[in-house]
């Protein structure tokens, strides 16, 4: 299988605190118990487990930009990504495009392998050239690397993990176990079962 180009680092995570204090109040019991029946209600959909809504986790994701049309589908989380135009195109005007090294590095770094040819990014740098955004886009290939900061909580990552673990698209397989390996309360959301069941089939 080739390589899966996708990395994700964890930024920021916070709201576990909080997330317990208002299972604390619904149950009216003592906050410092509750880790336990957080683990227990995690897994319960239909309202039992909307703590995790309150529990909020900022990703640094790149990826290619097949990946990021798939991602966009999960509405419930908001995304601050490179701009094509400010970003790739002012890069690429800063290289030499007759220097056959130069070009090389710039694909290595923004592309997937063998997804941009020297000649389309020639086209692409002579679009960008001329201040032409709507021909660079249509230019850049599906290999273009992007990143994104992804912002969600832990209920939308639990859709995601359910929806996407069994995925055909091996990236999301990929997104998940380096999502997981980093988050601070992995034990309150699915793992990386190949196991379908109906719950995987719940809406983002």
């Amino acid at each position: 299988m080739d390589s899966i180009y996708l990395n994700v680092k964890k930024a920021q995570e916070a709201g576990y605190k909080p997330a317990l204090i208002g299972l604390a109040h619904n149950k009216k019991q003592c906050p410092d118990k509750m880790s336990v029946v957080a683990q227990k209600l995690a897994d319960k959909d239909g309202g039992h487990n909307k703590f995790l809504e309150s529990i909020v986790v900022w990703l640094d994701v790149r990826g290619p930009r097949y990946f990021w049309q798939e991602a966009d589908t999960f509405r419930l989380s908001t995304k601050q990504s490179e701009s094509t135009m400010h970003t790739l195109t002012q890069e690429l005007l800063s290289i030499d495009i007759h220097d056959e090294k130069a070009v090389q590095k710039f694909l290595k770094d923004n592309f997937e392998p063998e997804s941009c040819s020297p000649e389309t990014l020639r086209w692409i740098y002579e679009a960008a050239k001329a201040n032409d955004l709507i021909a660079v886009k249509k230019r850049l290939p599906e290999g273009f690397l992007q990143t994104r900061m992804w912002c969600m909580s832990y209920k939308t990552l639990r859709n995601i993990i359910l929806q996407r673990r069994t995925h055909r698209l091996p990236h999301w397989k990929e997104f998940i176990r380096q999502t997981l390996e980093q988050l601070d309360h992995p034990e309150l959301l699915p793992g990386l079962s190949a196991r379908v069941d109906k719950k995987d089939n719940c809406p983002a």
